[in-house]
């Protein structure tokens, strides 16, 4: 009979597999990953397994990413942001996918994979992950997006407003995230009192590193974009975001 770790993968392997192609299929599907996850309880008593806490995270974003394109009332470079969406939640699939399969995996997601049993803090768990989809994926989920579409939003400009302004969600939800996962500045409740100048500092702070990962991630994508046409074009730089949040994650978990 296989032991809790390799039923939790078997479990989690169909799930991985799935290539959804509506946002509303990966809000679903990272739920289930999330839930399934759950199951496998971290090693350090209370301690929440690694994959959950990062699935948890990004199921909230895009559920919010989602609920604003519905509204149509932040996105305006038509269906942009949604194939963006769906092509950068494909690269974490995949990325499961390809560790779940025994198969070669980015560093930066073996890390988090690998180590998802670790007596490691929720807020790691998730920070390794968000480390790995944005300073690592998002460059490529973007030329994913255009090469699929080469010529159909002429104008940069108007995505990159779009692309912007899922820095507003992260902001809006930033507090929330931090409680969620336990950052050490909402435990110290003495010292970062909720709603206090430096709870709100403490957020703050968390706003700009994702906006400058975010606003990296875009000018990559465009400096690479005039090179579509070579052969292995995307090689040279996906080994150096590779090494880059290798790295970061290394310092977390």
């Amino acid at each position: 009979m296989p032991d809790a770790p390799d039923e939790n993968k078997r479990r989690l392997a169909p799930l991985a597999a799935r290539r959804p192609t509506t946002v509303p299929e990966v809000v679903d599907l990272l739920r289930e990953i999330r839930d399934v996850a759950d199951d496998l309880e971290g090693k350090g008593k209370g301690h929440r397994d690694g994959i959950a806490c990062f699935s948890d995270l990004y199921h909230t974003i895009t559920s919010d990413v989602l609920a604003r394109y519905e509204a149509r009332d932040l996105f305006r470079c038509g269906d942009f942001i949604y194939r963006l969406d769906l092509a950068f939640a494909q690269r974490y699939l995949d990325a499961l996918h390809a560790w779940l399969g025994g198969r070669p995996t980015p560093a930066c997601w073996s890390i988090l994979f690998d180590r998802r049993q670790d007596d490691s803090a929720e807020w790691c768990f998730s920070v390794v992950g968000v480390n790995a989809h944005v300073n690592f994926d998002l460059t490529f989920a973007l030329l994913d997006v255009w090469e699929a579409n080469p010529g159909r939003w002429p104008d940069l400009r108007h995505q990159r407003a779009d692309y912007l302004a899922i820095n507003r969600i992260f902001h809006e939800r930033m507090d929330h995230l931090c409680e969620e996962n336990g950052t050490p500045w909402t435990r110290w409740e003495e010292l970062f009192p909720d709603g206090g100048w430096l709870d709100r500092l403490a957020n703050r702070g968390g706003d700009m590193i994702v906006l400058r990962t975010r606003d990296e991630a875009w000018d990559k994508a465009e400096e690479l974009w005039p090179s579509r046409e070579r052969d292995g074009y995307r090689d040279v730089m996906s080994e150096t975001l590779d090494e880059k949040a290798e790295f970061i994650a290394k310092i977390f978990i």
